[in-house]
């Protein structure tokens, strides 16, 4: 893959092909059908992992040694050719193995042959099948074999191997079309005409039910279902889409449009400056943003020349060839240009093309890009629909969501929003649309985002001592380990190439390299000294003959041993490159070529490795090396990698986050960040980060928080403080002691002025002894106590004493952070603060 998956992506691709195995085997077996759901919300990037799961299928995964499914065979199909013209782009710009033209065709008419092509994704649009079409017959002068003759010769021939994919299959049950007729048929067949069931149906969608209902619909065979589900929460961690979606809803009528679609323009150019200059001080290109404006159902010539008019009124150097339509017709021509009074038109261009296309700035849209559509670029929305056409805005916000570097930007988190002007609807149902999104429906309507109606952009507050800001760039926090963690030898490669490629050490990739091979040769002479190296290399290069003797005269049978008869080259070959897929990221390759460069016979070489399979331990020992090696270059050069512009830092830190455990790292801190007042909100001052207009910062406190806030506001020598966000990279995350995926993100960080000048810093976390997980997080809070402790003056663990006042713990202090480890039950905590605890306030 070009693209580097995000962890749950990863996950999805590697739960998937497992699904997709097992359905293969079955139907190998019992020939029971068999179909396979991809769940995910709108923005998880269901097509890069169909990408990975389809690139694995055809050629293997070399860092897990899976090997490929031989002669799979992949068809594609939606209801919507522009989106299988948008899929295709996608996976042929985020693979390294596939390619158009062998690997993924689209069926067209020159397409004529007898069953499908193995190892490819070939691309079907159901008009094709729909009756009366050129592809429905054969046997004719045109077309020697039909595309329902192709299909169910495909399914007889190639079986378990042969992958339906239903796209976008929530929309497979529609009412008052012929497509759940089409699709059944491809699921079914038609036994009538001799025609055979799709062997294993793999769907795509974020709603399960409906492509279950479409399976259990489906005429006969029944089918075995599984399904691989994508958290919401995962992808809303994993920066491929926008935190936050903002629902303005100012009020006017059709008298205030030219005003709105002026502040519009003024959001989206906002965009484009921020943009830029992100872009300048990383030395990246600047995303181009868009300005979409979703019109009213029935529109008129007129109604979009004064829109054209406005817009380009509103923003300098735009022109009529900066706005595009993506309507199905205009004046009963499919896919016109809009004719303008001044001569000029609107142009019309393809949903999937507008993201690629430099020239288009405002995207005018009815309908056509509420499903299925991609435009990272798209971050600003204005909707002149009404109340009534709720759904349309929630599908199309859905579209809208995904950030156009595909990650969070952490130095402006502005740039982590969307912008939506909703002038036609009244509050409920803005309040019903943000509602939606927050809940994270599994939806094809609702992404992943959360939308907000209100939101300020704090900046880093003047009125906080830039002593302060050091030492909290400087805190200690963790990682969450991978859900499919990397292997410690490719994080290891990667970790030296990219040191290489910043300039950062040129030779970590050839450092790299030593370490790992050293610790494969300590593992091979370790066993040739035993002898035991010597024997496995015997048992694995050669073959012992046997012969079976049968005297007819008295009946009896002997067994003759032979002797050991070596593997001819193509034998040992095969048991060399069975070994090698076990070895990450062609490591087994690399020992190859240095024992070859020393002399060293290639057939001795590759007993060796396959010898060296065969021990349990070494692979373990080998990662355990890797791994150590990755957190020894990680402290060795981190001041130097924090230094690196932020879009060169982001490669770094989606490697830690690839590790099995939780790895130290340092908070991000932005220059801004977002804050969302509201009635239950109240502002404090001396926040790192503050609203430019009144120096405060805007945050709900809930009633142990406001005692504690209200405590350490007023200490005189309190220089600021910081509220601890529950995700993201610039929340301190404290990790569970046994469970390390599961962490504690304490509520606040203090900066204090000692009486020796210097900084002081603590942390407070206000920890209910009724939680479940109360033990946890106590023992997290301590150990991280015992291991960074010294850089704290206080890291309190604050509860409710049974006099109702605020007690805690101070698990700096050795005897209350080795008391809190004790506690084995929660029934045993607040004892543990009745005993050691002191007053807060």
């Amino acid at each position: 893959m070009i693209y580097a998956l995000k962890d749950y992506q990863e996950a999805a691709a590697s739960d998937l092909l497992t699904a997709l195995e097992r359905a293969h085997e079955e139907y190998r077996l019992s020939g029971e059908h068999q179909s396979v759901c991809l769940v995910a919300p709108t923005g998880a990037g269901k097509t890069v992992i169909a990408t990975a799961v389809v690139e694995r299928l055809f050629h293997g995964d070399p860092e897990t040694g899976r090997p490929a499914l031989e002669g799979a065979t992949v068809l594609w199909v939606t209801d919507d050719p522009s989106l299988n013209i948008q899929t295709l782009r996608k996976m042929y710009s985020a693979s390294s193995l596939l390619h158009t033209g062998p690997q993924l065709l689209t069926i067209d008419g020159a397409f004529d042959a007898e069953v499908l092509p193995p190892n490819a994704v070939s691309f079907l649009n159901i008009q094709k099948l729909r009756r009366g079409s050129l592809y429905e017959q054969g046997g004719t002068d045109r077309r020697k074999w039909s595309l329902w003759d192709t299909i169910s010769n495909t399914s007889r021939r190639v079986g378990g191997r042969f992958l339906v994919v239903i796209d976008e299959a929530h929309r497979g049950t529609g009412n008052g079309s012929d497509r759940p007729t089409v699709i059944s048929r491809i699921i079914s067949g038609a036994p009538e005409r001799h025609r055979a069931a799709a062997p294993v149906v793999w769907g795509i969608t974020a709603t399960p039910e409906r492509f279950q209902q479409a399976m259990s619909a489906a005429r006969k065979p029944s089918r075995v279902q599984r399904g691989v589900n994508v958290d919401v929460a995962d992808v809303r961690a994993s920066g491929l889409v926008k935190d936050i979606i903002v629902l303005h809803n100012p009020q006017g009528g059709p008298a205030a449009d030219t005003a709105l679609t002026v502040e519009a323009v003024r959001a989206v150019r906002e965009y484009e400056a921020k943009w830029a200059a992100y872009a300048e001080v990383n030395n990246e290109d600047a995303p181009l943003p868009i300005l979409v404006v979703q019109v009213k159902a029935k529109v008129s010539a007129k109604d979009i020349s004064d829109l054209a008019a406005s817009l380009k009124d509103a923003w300098p150097g735009l022109t009529t060839d900066g706005i595009v339509h993506t309507f199905g017709e205009w004046d009963g021509v499919a896919h016109g240009h809009i004719p303008l009074p001044s001569g000029a038109g609107v142009r019309y261009v393809e949903p999937h093309a507008v993201q690629d296309d430099r020239r288009a700035r405002v995207v005018l849209c009815k309908e056509a890009i509420t499903t299925g559509w991609d435009c990272p670029r798209a971050e600003v929305l204005l909707s002149f629909r009404t109340a009534r056409d709720a759904t349309y805005i929630a599908q199309l916000l859905g579209r809208m969501v995904r950030t156009p570097l595909a990650r969070r930007i952490d130095d402006d988190e502005s740039l982590n929003t969307v912008a939506v002007f909703l002038p036609y609807f009244d509050t409920k149902q803005v309040e019903a649309v943000a509602a939606a999104f927050h809940d994270g429906a599994q939806s094809e309507d609702i992404g992943a985002s959360e939308a907000v109606t209100s939101l300020i952009t704090c900046s880093r507050n003047q009125a906080v001592s830039g002593d302060a800001w050091k030492v909290a760039s400087d805190l200690p926090t963790y990682t969450k380990p991978a859900q499919r963690s990397r292997s410690s030898i490719t994080r290891l490669r990667k970790l030296a190439h990219l040191l290489a490629y910043d300039d950062i050490d040129e030779d970590a990739p050839t450092q790299a390299n030593e370490v790992l091979l050293t610790a494969m040769v300590g593992r091979i002479e370790s066993a040739r000294v035993t002898g035991e190296l010597d024997r496995a290399v015997k048992a694995t290069t050669t073959v012992r003959m046997t012969a079976t003797t049968h005297d007819l005269a008295t009946g009896q049978t002997k067994v003759i041993e032979g002797g050991a008869v070596p593997l001819d080259p193509r034998g040992v070959e095969r048991e060399y490159r069975r070994a090698a897929r076990l070895w990450p990221d062609q490591i087994a390759d690399e020992y190859l070529a240095r024992r070859y460069e020393t002399g060293a016979g290639l057939t001795a070489t590759k007993g060796e490795i396959i010898a060296l399979t065969k021990d349990p331990d070494a692979l373990n020992a080998v990662e355990s090396t890797a791994a150590a090696y990755v957190r020894e270059l990680d402290r060795k050069y981190r001041r130097r990698i924090d230094a690196l512009h932020s879009a060169r830092r982001a490669e770094y830190d989606e490697l830690r986050e690839q590790s099995v455990s939780a790895e130290e790292t340092r908070l991000i801190l932005p220059d801004t960040v977002t804050a969302r007042p509201s009635d239950a909100a109240s502002s404090d001052q001396l926040h790192l980060y503050a609203d430019r207009v009144d120096g405060m910062y805007p945050h709900i406190a809930n009633g142990w928080e406001r005692e504690i806030l209200d405590a350490e506001l007023g200490d005189p020598q309190l220089l600021g403080w910081y509220r601890n966000p529950s995700s993201g990279r610039r929340a301190l995350r404290v990790p569970y002691v046994d469970t390390p995926k599961n962490a504690v993100y304490p509520d606040f960080v203090f900066f204090h002025r000692g009486a020796d000048g210097e900084i002081s810093v603590s942390i407070v976390d206000p920890h209910g002894t009724h939680l479940a997980d109360g033990v946890d997080k106590l023992h997290a809070l301590a150990s991280y106590a015992q291991r960074h402790g010294k850089r704290y003056a206080r890291i309190d663990a604050v509860a409710k004493g049974q006099d109702g006042r605020l007690l805690r713990l101070n698990l700096v202090r050795v005897e209350d952070a080795s008391a809190a480890l004790s506690v084995q039950q929660a029934s045993e905590i607040e004892d543990l603060f009745e005993r050691l605890g002191t007053l807060y306030c």
